[in-house]
Formats: structure tokens, sequence, C-alpha cells
């Protein structure tokens, strides 16, 4: 079981972390005692404690070489970004993540995304099928990977080994993808292999 964190030990861990933002390196053990106002020996025991508690991790006989830890990110509530890959196909009718399949990556803020251990996968949207949706030509697509998907979701699913993006419904027993746009026809399948449901969409303006 985690120990309690004092509040005094998340104000210690709140200094490291702000001073390392400020100054681009760890604080010393007498910048922490002249923060807090106490002695060097009693700044040194809360480091140890945080260390301990596995807030923060530093090297040996080393100065200024404080990090926080992933548990001292998780109590000051520090969300890393995230990477999601941008692929640029599908290869062999599956969603692959080889980096030769991958055109490059976005960073997406952890805080309120939704399942943080969600497999997230990206596509730049190409062509104006979407448009209506507000889903245009340039933009990327972050999607959830899954192989289900309810009616009226927008999906990214696999056609002719291309990943197309579209609305998801079922009519009649057949699977219908339908565009944003009254220019494209509908697309029935008796049977589609869905790869992901559309989270999130970011979008560069030039």
């Amino acid at each position: 079981m985690a120990k309690r964190v004092t509040e005094k030990q998340r104000l210690v861990l709140q200094f490291i972390n702000d001073y390392m933002e400020e100054h681009g390196y760890a604080p010393a053990i007498r910048d922490v005692a002249s923060a807090f106002e106490c002695s060097v020996k009693g700044a040194y025991d809360h480091i140890v404690a945080l260390e301990k508690k596995g807030l923060i991790e530093r090297a040996r006989h080393r100065s200024r070489s404080m990090m926080l830890a992933d548990r001292g990110k998780q109590v000051l509530r520090i969300l890393e970004p995230r990477r999601i890959p941008i692929l640029g196909r599908i290869a062999a009718g599956a969603l692959a993540y080889a980096e030769q399949n991958v055109e490059d990556y976005v960073s997406w803020p952890m805080e309120g995304m939704l399942d943080d251990s969600a497999r997230l996968f990206a596509l730049r949207i190409q062509g104006d099928s979407m448009m209506n949706a507000g889903i245009r030509e340039g933009d990327i697509a972050i999607f959830r990977e899954q192989n289900t998907a309810n009616t009226g979701d927008i999906v990214a699913a696999l056609v002719e080994d291309e990943a197309t993006v579209k609305f998801y419904f079922v009519q009649g027993g057949r699977v219908v993808l339908k565009a944003a746009n009254p220019l494209y026809p509908d697309m029935y399948f008796n049977e589609l292999k869905v790869l992901g449901r559309l989270k999130s969409l970011i979008r560069v303006y030039n």
C-alpha cells in the first residue's frame, strides 16, 4: 500500500517541480532549505522521504539530479501528453503500429481524455466526404481502436484495404456507411471491418 503523502511533502514536491519548470534544472538541497526556511539537514530529510515514497528519483553523488517520478506527477496531477501514431496505411487489412506504417505522431493532453488505457490511433483526413459533420481535409482524426460500433457513430472502417471515415448505421441486416456530403452515395456491406470510433479531432490552421 502506498504511503500517505503529508502536506509538507506535497509542498516540497511542488517546489521541486516549479523550480525545474522555471530554471530548467533541479534545485539543490540548499535551495529547498532556503525556500522552506529550514536547515540543510531538514531539507535533506524531506528529499529522502520523497524518494522513499517513490515521489522523486535522483542520481547518487550528483547535485541537482532530482526529478519527479511517475507517482510524484500523479500526486501533483501532472499529466504527460500522450503520443498518438498517425497511421499512413493499413497493412494486410489490420491496424499496424510498426514504424513503417506510422507517418508521424501527435501529442494530446491526457486530461479529460477518454479511457487512459484505450489504444488510440490517428488518421489524416483526405477528401470532403465528411465536411457537413465538421471534418475537413487535412484534419487529424483520433480514434479509439475497437471492432464494434453503434448506429450513428463516426468510425474508421476498412474498405478495399483503405481506411475510410464515415457514419456507421445498420439497416435491414446490412452495414451502411454514410458520408456527410450529399455528393457521396451510401455504401452497403454484408460484412465490414471496423477499425475504431472517432473520439477527437485536431485541426491546424495555416
